[in-house]
Parts: C-alpha cells; sequence; structure tokens
C-alpha cells in the first residue's frame, strides 16, 4: 500500500525519529508526552492530560533532551482515545477470539516482543482499569490519566522499535462496556473488610471549629448514607473523580469532633472544603471558628508559654533585599505555574537547584577555622493539599533534570546503599539499563557525593532511621555529609566504600503531623533536624492567579544554571578515571557581618534571658549565620556569572540578602515548633489542662479533691496530679489541703477580699 492512502496515524509512526512523529502525532490531534524510555521525562504531566502540547512546546523538549521517546495521552484530550495494552503472548489471542469486531483497527506490536496495544477512539469513554498478573498476562484499559508508548519509540530493555502491526485507522466505538468486563473478570475477589477510623493526629490550630457547623456536616452526611463509627461518620469519598475506579470501597470519614476528614486516596480535607463540597455556607451558622473567649488557661497576666515568633530582629538587617536575576525569575516562573504554593516554598526550592548545581567547588574559609560549602538542608513543612508544597518540589525537579540531571542523587534505601551511591559505585544493573542512564551515571560519578537530594516525605526518612533496624547509621551518615568532609570510608557487606569531597543537598516536604510523629527529641538534641531551615508558609500568604495556559520551564533558568555548573571547576583525568571536581575559594568581604550576626544569635541562647528559648531551637540558632553565609555564596555565584573574575566575592549585599532570608527562616522554625506543640500530645495536654482548671474554677473558693478531678476527667491519678502540677507552674491555681486530702483551689479565688 503506498503511504499516502495509508490512514494518517499509520503515516505518523513512519516518521524517521520520535522527534518527527511528535509533531505528526499532534497534526492528528492526538496530546503528545516526551518519555525516556517508558516513562514521562516531565516531572508532572497533569496539565498535558487537559491541554495538548503545542509544537513549540514539543520543539523546546527537543531542544531540551527530554524527548528521547515520544508518548500519547489517553482520555479526552486525545478526541476519546483509549488503548488496550496486552502484557504476554496470550493476551492479544484470548482478546481477539472474545472480541472479533474490535480487532480491525491500528494495533502497534510493543517493542518488549510479545505486547499489543489496541486503539480506540469511544464516544463514552471508559474507566482506566487494569488485572495484573492473570494466566493470559497483564490486561489494562488506558483511558483517561494513562500514556502509551508510540512507534517509532524504542523499548529501553530490548531495544527493539515499537511497530505498526495493523495499518488500520483507528476504529471507533459507542463504548467499552463489554471490554471493561471482561478485565474485571480477570481480578481476583477481594474481601470486603469493614471500615477503619484512620490513625491520624488531625491538625489543630489555636481557633476552635464552630460547633454548630460540625453538626450541620454531620446531619448532612448522615442524610447520604454515611454510618457512625465513634467520633468519626464513614461513607464514600466526597470527590470520587479523584479515585481511579470511583470510591468503590468507601473510604472517606468525617471526624464530629475535630471538624476534619480523611480519605485514604485524598488525604486531610479541611472543615471549610467539606462545607464547599456539601454546599454548606459556614456564616449562615455562625462562621467556620468559634467565637474568641477569653482563654481558661493562660491570662494577659500569666501566660504559659510565650508568644512566637520574637519580634527583635539583630542590628543591621535590610528591610528589604535584592534577590539575583536568576532567582528572581524563578520565583516569577514557579510562582505563577504553581499559584497556590507559598512563595517561601518556591524560593527555598531555587535555592536548592542553586547549592545542587555548585555542589562543592566552592567555599569561604572562616576566621573561626572551618570552610564553609553552600550545600543546604531544607524542609517544607505544611498542612497537607491546601499548600500544595509537593508543587515546589516537583518544579525544581523539572528544572534539574533539564538543566543538570546527573546532580540529581537516587533515593538511599539503606544506609549501604546510600553509601555505595555516595561512593561513586555504579548500581549492579548498570549493563542493563539504557545508553542514556548509563552516561548519566557516568557523568555523575566525579561528583558522587555532592549531589542533590529530592525527598517527597521527609518525615518517612526521620520514622524509617527512628524505627528500622536497617536504617542504622543513617542519622549519623545524613550529619556527617552536611559537614561536607574531605575523605571518610565505611566498611560495608559489598566492601570498602571510599567518600570523597561530599557536599549533600537535600529538598523534602512534609506535614507538621507526619514531622511530629516520625522525630524524637533525640532528633532535636543530636543535630539531625536542627541542620535543616525548617520552612512554613509565609505569614502573608496570598494565592496568585492561577496561569491561563502551561508554562514551559524558560530557557534562560535551565541554561544560567548549567553555566554555572560548567563555569566551576570540572573533573579531570586520573590514573583511575575522572576525579572529583575541586573548589574555588570565595572572596569574603563580609566574615565581621557574619561573626556579628552569629553573637547576637548566641546570646538570644543565654540562660538568663527573660524569656528561654525553646531548647529545641537553640542549635537552628548556633547554625544560622552559617546558613546566612550559605545563601550569600550562592548570590555571589550568580553575580559571578557576568563577570571574568576567577573566583565570586561574597560582599556585604549579598550578605544582607543571606542574612534577611536566613532571619525568615529563623521566624519560620519558631512558627514550626508552635504548630508542634499545637498538634498530637500538646493538644490533648492543653485540652486536659482546659477542663481541669473548668473543674477548679466552678468549685470556687472551696477548691476541689484531687480524688474527684481525675474521676471527673476520666484520667489516673497519676495523669490528674501531672495536669494540676502543670496549672501549678502556670501560676494558675494552688495546691491545698481539703480535711487533710491534696486538693486544689484557683489562685483567683485566694486573693484577699477587699473590706468596704
Amino acid at each position: 500500500m503506498h503511504t499516502e492512502h495509508q490512514p494518517p496515524i499509520v503515516q505518523a509512526t513512519l516518521s524517521s525519529s520520535p522527534h518527527q512523529a511528535a509533531l505528526d502525532y499532534v497534526a492528528l490531534g492526538l496530546s503528545v508526552l516526551p518519555l525516556d524510555g517508558k516513562r514521562p521525562a516531565l516531572t508532572s504531566w497533569a496539565a498535558l492530560q487537559k491541554t495538548a502540547a503545542t509544537t513549540e512546546v514539543i520543539r523546546s523538549w527537543i531542544s531540551a533532551g527530554l524527548l528521547q521517546n515520544v508518548g500519547l495521552i489517553c482520555g479526552a484530550v486525545s478526541g476519546n482515545l483509549a488503548v488496550l495494552d496486552l502484557d504476554g503472548a496470550a493476551g492479544y489471542p484470548a482478546f481477539a477470539a472474545t472480541f472479533p469486531h474490535l480487532t480491525e483497527t491500528f494495533t502497534v506490536a510493543t517493542g518488549g516482543g510479545v505486547g499489543r496495544h489496541v486503539y480506540f477512539y469511544a464516544d463514552r469513554l471508559p474507566l482506566s482499569i487494569k488485572a495484573m498478573g492473570t494466566p493470559i498476562g497483564n490486561l489494562e484499559l488506558c483511558a483517561s490519566g494513562r500514556q502509551v508508548v508510540a512507534p517509532p519509540s524504542v523499548h529501553p530493555i530490548t531495544g527493539n522499535a515499537y511497530r505498526v502491526e495493523k495499518p488500520l485507522a483507528i476504529l471507533r466505538v459507542a463504548h467499552l462496556d463489554d471490554l471493561e468486563a471482561w478485565i474485571e473478570s480477570f481480578k481476583p475477589r477481594e474481601a470486603v473488610t469493614e471500615w477503619k477510623p484512620p490513625r491520624m493526629a488531625a491538625p489543630v490550630g489555636q481557633d476552635r471549629l464552630n460547633p454548630r457547623l460540625l453538626e450541620v456536616i454531620s446531619r448532612e452526611l448522615v442524610s447520604r448514607g454515611f454510618k457512625s463509627h465513634g467520633d468519626w461518620l464513614h461513607g464514600s469519598c466526597l470527590h470520587p473523580e479523584r479515585h481511579r475506579n470511583g470510591d468503590r470501597n468507601p473510604s472517606f470519614g468525617f471526624n464530629t469532633t475535630s471538624g476534619y476528614g480523611h480519605c485514604y486516596v485524598c488525604g486531610t480535607l479541611l472543615a471549610k472544603d467539606i462545607s464547599a463540597t456539601l454546599g454548606i455556607d459556614p456564616v449562615s451558622v455562625g462562621g467556620l471558628f468559634e467565637k474568641p473567649a477569653p482563654s481558661i488557661i493562660a491570662s494577659p497576666a500569666r501566660p504559659v508559654r510565650p508568644p512566637a515568633p520574637p519580634s527583635d530582629i539583630p542590628p543591621g538587617t535590610a528591610s528589604n533585599h535584592r534577590l539575583p536575576n536568576w532567582l528572581s525569575q524563578y520565583l516569577e516562573w514557579a510562582g505563577a505555574t504553581g499559584n497556590q504554593t507559598p512563595l517561601a516554598f518556591h524560593q527555598a526550592a531555587g535555592l536548592w537547584l542553586l547549592a545542587t548545581a555548585i555542589g562543592r567547588r566552592l567555599y569561604g574559609e572562616a576566621p573561626w577555622g572551618v570552610k564553609i560549602y553552600p550545600n543546604l538542608y531544607l524542609m517544607l513543612v505544611a498542612g497537607t493539599t491546601f499548600y500544595r508544597k509537593s508543587t515546589a518540589y516537583k518544579l525544581a525537579e523539572q528544572v534539574a533534570r533539564a538543566a543538570i540531571p546527573h546532580m540529581l542523587m537516587p533515593t538511599p534505601g539503606s544506609p549501604e546503599r546510600f553509601q555505595e551511591a555516595l561512593a561513586g559505585r555504579m548500581p549492579g544493573n548498570f549493563d542493563k539499563l539504557g545508553r542514556e542512564q548509563q552516561e548519566r551515571l557516568s557523568k555523575a560519578q566525579p561528583f558522587a557525593a555532592q549531589r542533590g537530594l529530592l525527598k517527597d516525605e521527609v518525615a518517612g526518612l526521620f520514622g524509617a532511621i527512628n524505627r528500622k533496624d536497617y536504617m542504622v547509621g543513617m542519622k549519623d551518615l545524613l550529619m556527617e555529609l552536611y559537614d561536607c568532609p574531605d575523605y571518610f570510608d565505611k566498611d560495608t557487606q559489598t566492601g570498602l566504600n571510599i567518600v570523597q569531597n561530599a557536599a549533600l543537598s537535600i529538598l523534602g516536604v512534609t506535614t507538621p503531623s507526619s514531622l511530629s510523629s516520625a522525630v524524637s527529641q533525640g532528633d532535636w538534641d543530636n543535630g539531625l533536624l536542627i541542620r535543616f531551615a525548617l520552612l512554613t508558609p509565609e505569614p502573608d500568604y496570598q494565592e496568585r492567579p492561577a496561569s491561563t495556559s502551561y508554562l514551559t520551564v524558560p530557557d534562560s533558568l535551565t541554561n544560567d544554571l548549567r553555566r554555572l555548573h560548567d563555569r566551576l571547576p570540572q573533573p579531570e583525568p586520573g590514573e583511575f578515571g575522572l576525579t572529583a571536581p575541586g573548589a574555588l575559594r570565595l572572596e569574603v568581604q563580609c566574615w565581621s557581618k557574619c561573626q556579628q550576626y552569629g553573637d547576637w544569635l548566641r546570646r538570644r541562647c543565654a540562660p538568663g534571658e527573660d524569656t528561654e528559648l525553646d531548647d529545641r531551637l537553640k542549635g537552628i540558632y548556633g547554625r544560622m549565620h552559617v546558613q546566612a553565609f550559605k545563601l550569600a555564596s550562592l548570590f555571589a555565584a550568580l553575580d559571578w556569572l557576568e563577570t571574568d573574575d576567577p573566583a565570586p566575592t561574597v560582599t556585604v549585599d549579598h550578605w544582607s540578602a543571606g542574612q534577611s532570608i536566613a532571619e525568615e527562616w529563623r521566624m519560620s522554625a519558631h512558627r514550626l515548633t508552635e504548630q508542634l506543640d499545637r498538634s498530637g500530645e500538646a493538644t490533648i495536654e492543653r485540652r486536659q489542662q482546659d477542663r481541669m482548671l473548668g473543674i477548679i474554677r466552678g468549685k470556687g473558693r472551696a477548691g476541689c479533691e484531687l480524688r474527684d478531678l481525675y474521676r471527673q476527667m476520666h484520667v489516673t491519678a497519676k495523669v490528674g496530679r501531672q495536669v494540676a502540677q502543670e496549672l501549678v507552674r502556670a501560676g494558675l491555681v494552688a495546691e491545698v489541703r481539703l480535711d487533710g486530702a491534696e486538693g486544689y483551689t484557683a489562685l483567683e479565688h485566694l486573693q484577699p477580699v477587699p473590706t468596704v
């Protein structure tokens, strides 16, 4: 058959390269995705599931080297495209025997050798479903949210091309209901288990939710068939569209006490979002929060804990500071793309990118006898869903993969494997990887211990470190890496791992509740947690307008980041291959400013202060002047790009910008400790104090015996005494003897009564 007589979809597959094929597919109304092997080369491709990429966007992928293979996104964005993916020799014969009327359509033989992709246009899109490990292989119907590898892509393992097996037009059908049912029939029947309330510490703020609103929400959910499980109401998720196949086994619960909902797919849902979904206006029942009332546990005269963050600032702190053009441009792009993410998070992600690009190739020689390298440990901490904190992480990863992919480090699975990666040892399956992956790993080898690490749920790493035997040693390793040792070696089961010229940079995200449950007091005391900049949303957080179109990474961002990486010292040939690159010594004009800031921070940690600093924050204060210098070094490196100087110079202006950001981080650490104190055990303790003080005050001058207190509160005598003693230390009650028994009276009732 002549090419001009073949269907357009077949003609597109005959392109000489994935680059041209991608452009041809777009011309046919299909949404294209760049692939690295079989996986998307983009950090996020959600936007492409709604709007297909333009030819200009595709050419930018080609220029950035992202489009190694070409994928097609199924669903409405590609004209209701659905693809049956049959992985296994018996899959296609079984399909053809069952549905002969569906076989006369465009069909592709996959590069794996035994699979088939069968294409359809469905007037009514099916659900994306799959049945894995069946007697006839893996079966998957790809629709919304799925992509398939398209010809002339090459399989990353076999090296075989995806080729057209049936050069026909894509068959259009009314629906694929029977095909869905066929795949479903291969799934094992799962036993329906009883729903159990999630084990979660619901976020708690300073303001309490309006109980009338909680009652209205509860009534509405009950009317929808929700069942009661103690404090929880259980039923189908309010957002079934977020579930792959709808919420077939109801997974949502609403806590009638805290006002928070939880779904095993969607995570925690706030009361205001639940109200909006249910069509309830909080204003109509008195507002979202309970009307403010005088605090039971604290009064202005005797606060239980000092307010945070502190209002004092170090002398000489700039009220505003100039950010380098690169970082300003990054904030502009990321802030528009991730419009719901706090700018503080985008800024931190941009700084992490700079630190990763530099690695260990710049240092300042401090007057107190240490070398300071610009690596950073950064943790973005905020409640789930609302602040979209993972967006900051994903956008930074997108830029890194486009500009300096070899500087990204694999996530540590164990201390031993992590040490091997730091030592530059290739993975055991290196010879089975594709050529591009092998080249990237080879290029990364001289930078093995000075790369960037992304951790989506960094609290999980802390939890594993503290609870899993196989993670013993990881805590010490991370602490050691932060200080950028020249050399250390570790003897493991696979041999001696020698790590040289380390300078790891970490960007992780988590929630206050996850962090609270994962870390221990020891993580604060032993120095690991305080090495992180603990970043929370800025106090004046405001959502920016959403972008009206997909914003690709500006070329100037990736080009300048790559230019910064390439201008610094590069690996040199050695006897056993390339050696780790050297480092430039910074010219520093601000050491006196740095020392003054360090002294000011140290005085804030003095035991004799009117309000003694929280012990958890003292270690952070002790390193804050070093953090400021690291930031100043990054800014100096960016300005150096525009000069011919042999090394960057850290000026007083660079220091002022770095110190200003460090001060924002200091305030953020205070906000985080307050949030941690308002969750989990601290919340329970405060509620117990509130209740006990209410009972004691209700007894008036007569006071209340301890035995009556703990009986009314349904706690043990030990817990009752602990709570009462906290009230005594807070200056709110006094210990008295009542008929020889231990008792307590509210302090205001012991004040002398004025005589008339």
